[in-house]
């Protein structure tokens, strides 16, 4: 066969499988034993179509989302099993969450070969195990479990290997980061007839979404979204006795924004009986009695098992502090991978300490959204590792800009391998970016440092560090790639500011109990209301770990809070130390966008007019001020 894919080609192979499937037996889960072909649902129709006119295009990484019980993954695995069958020589890999999974695969397809009708033109079994499956055309499929955990082999998945065939199942529930990212490089990017299938549920923001978002984006994947909609049986006939509690209501303003939504992004028209279905399938205890009509929302569980929509599939789930819902819904708006990763190395004193662009996912410790603006004004909250929480084992730095209306989240630290002048040096490197906008502009920064546990050690270095730069005990200026002139900058930031790193600006903060119940409850106050925008999902992450047993507020078994504390951190220095100020000046994010947008012009008018507002602001109080002294002084002069 000549090398590329297209159109023509596509259609001889396509009516090729369709002839393989016709002779495939099969034990399905509700009719026992079929012909796969005569079973074809109406997912498992469009996942063909997705897969042949991407190949059509000559492009062959798919990323297939899906719905729970659409016969995908048997589908997937008789085209693996035709794929490897047609083409000779391939190397590949069948890869899942667990070993058992890896060998319910490797005995299916055993048996698809096994019960073709005899004189069925296939290669046979050359050799098997249960680790691998060796066809006599020589081309090879290894079965592999990825892991739902970290272990010593996470690394370990199709090293050494030259892949070009790949069928990936159940990603939403790898928990192997470099797992993933070293069999990645193990993929050929040229071979003509590659093919790399990804399939899987959601089961939340994880290493699954990240694929699924870079794919949406890329010009040589693609994507394929498969909803409880597209099974055909997954529907309540009318005669059914079920479809007049279910059915006959018209759709809620909820249910219609999904129906169009359904219609507009696949052109699918829900039907009143797939409606009765998802409806007791989200809720199969609602009344058709009552005083008002019911809502069919189910759990963020249930929605993810059965999504409508891509968009809907994601759920921040396992909640109980903060709500799922919104944790979801902030997600959704603000998390972004559009950001700048960077490593430090730290040497004997601050100004060895180096900042490089991180080499890879391992090495990243601190994340950059956004870099710092002119006359902008942030907070950083700093919890050393074993500070608030003895448990957790991280160092965590989280940097907000604020405004009158909320704060947005521009940078992020966390790595465990850090000590307390390490640290330290951390929290100044930022405190001097942050401070100081290219060169000459300036911006103001406050901080908060966590003193309990190693807390008083850190606060010590800052003090120190403080010392020795004013007295010019390390002279020597640092250029490194990434962060520049960190030594610079936390020099002009000392110089520059009469409170560095004493009163004023800065906090040394020591979380109690009822102080962590208090800074935990505003936190969700906040991220209720939005007005704090998330856009790391790690820290997301974090806070569906976290619940609350009187009062007591942590993370759950051995998940990790030292982002999520960091970030309470950071709101109550906000609301307490920052947020009155800039009420007073109006600077909330409309004001501070449209000020972005403003002529030199019109900032210089518009800082007059600020100026002058604040002059006769401050002449009002002092008048108000006056008059109640005079007040009192005239009520304590009556007999």
């Amino acid at each position: 066969m000549f090398a590329g894919w297209n159109a023509e080609k596509v259609a001889v192979f396509r009516e090729q499988f369709t002839r393989f499937i016709n002779c495939v037996s099969i034990n399905s889960k509700d009719k026992g034993e079929i012909v796969l072909g005569k079973y074809v649902f109406r997912a498992q129709q469009r996942l063909l179509d997705a897969i042949f006119n991407g190949l059509a295009e000559d492009k062959h990484d798919f990323k297939i989302l899906k719905s729970r019980q659409l016969g995908i993954s048997t589908l997937a695995r008789a085209l693996t099993l035709f794929w490897i069958g047609v083409h000779g020589g391939l190397n590949g890999y069948m890869v899942f969450d667990t070993a058992a999974h890896a060998e319910e695969a490797r005995l299916e397809l055993i048996g698809m070969i096994e019960n073709l009708p005899p004189g069925f033109d296939f290669p046979k079994i050359k050799r098997q195990n249960r680790y691998m499956l060796q066809l006599d055309n020589d081309s090879r499929i290894t079965f592999a479990s990825a892991g739902v955990r970290q272990s010593k082999s996470s690394g370990t998945l199709g090293r050494g290997s030259g892949v070009n065939f790949v069928h990936a199942s159940e990603m939403c529930s790898w928990d192997n980061d470099e797992g993933l990212e070293s069999f990645l490089n193990t993929l050929s990017e040229e071979f003509p007839n590659r093919l790399y299938i990804w399939e899987s549920t959601a089961r939340g923001f994880n290493m699954w979404h990240e694929m699924w978002e870079t794919a949406r984006k890329s010009s040589a994947e693609v994507c394929c979204f498969l909803g409880w909609w597209t099974k055909d049986n997954q529907k309540i006939e009318r005669t059914h006795p079920d479809f007049e509690r279910y059915g006959l209501q018209p759709p809620t303003e909820i249910e219609i924004k999904k129906i169009v939504a359904v219609k507009e992004q696949y052109g699918w028209q829900i039907t009143p009986e797939q409606l009765a279905w998802i409806r007791r399938k989200m809720d199969p205890n609602a009344e058709a009695d009552g005083d008002a009509p019911a809502e069919y929302e189910g759990s963020n569980l249930k929605i993810q098992e059965q999504p409508w929509t891509e968009q809907e599939a994601f759920q921040m789930t396992g909640a109980t502090f903060f709500e799922p819902e919104k944790l979801t819904e902030m997600a959704n708006k603000f998390v972004s991978n559009k950001y700048k990763t960077y490593t430090y190395t730290a040497g004997i004193e601050f100004v060895d300490c180096r900042i490089y662009p991180a080499a890879n996912a391992k090495s990243v410790q601190l994340k950059v959204w956004e870099e710092p603006e002119d006359d902008a004004v942030y907070v950083i909250a700093a919890d050393p590792a074993f500070g608030a929480n003895e448990n957790n084992d991280r160092s965590a730095c989280q940097v907000f800009r604020c405004y009158a209306d909320g704060m947005d989240q521009v940078a992020e630290y966390a790595y465990p391998m850090v000590n307390t002048r390490q640290f330290a040096w951390v929290i100044a490197s930022l405190l001097g970016h942050y401070s100081t906008v290219g060169g000459t502009g300036k911006a103001d920064v406050y901080l908060i440092v966590e003193l309990n546990g190693p807390g008083d050690g850190v606060w010590m270095e800052l003090q120190s560090l403080k010392h020795q730069l004013r007295s010019s005990y390390t002279p020597k200026q640092v250029e490194e790639a990434g962060i520049r002139n960190i030594f610079q900058n936390v020099k002009n930031y000392i110089y520059n500011r009469s409170d560095s790193m004493g009163a004023g600006h800065n906090w040394q903060w020591k979380t109690t109990g009822p102080l962590k119940v208090s800074i935990m409850e505003r936190l969700r106050d906040f991220t209720s209301n939005t007005m704090i925008h998330i856009r790391s999902l790690d820290t997301l992450v974090e806070m569906k770990s976290i619940t609350r047993e009187g009062d007591t507020i942590e993370a759950q078994g051995s998940k990790k809070d030292d982002r999520v504390m960091a970030m309470a951190m950071a709101v109550r220095c906000w609301e307490q130390r920052v947020r009155k100020t800039l009420i007073n000046m109006s600077r909330t994010r409309a004001f501070e966008r449209a000020k972005r947008n403003l002529t030199i012009k019109d900032q210089v008018a518009l800082y007059g007019q600020n100026q002058l507002q604040s002059f006769f602001k401050a002449k009002a109080g002092a008048r108000l001020r006056l008059q109640a002294l005079l007040r009192r002084q005239s009520w304590r002069g009556r007999a």
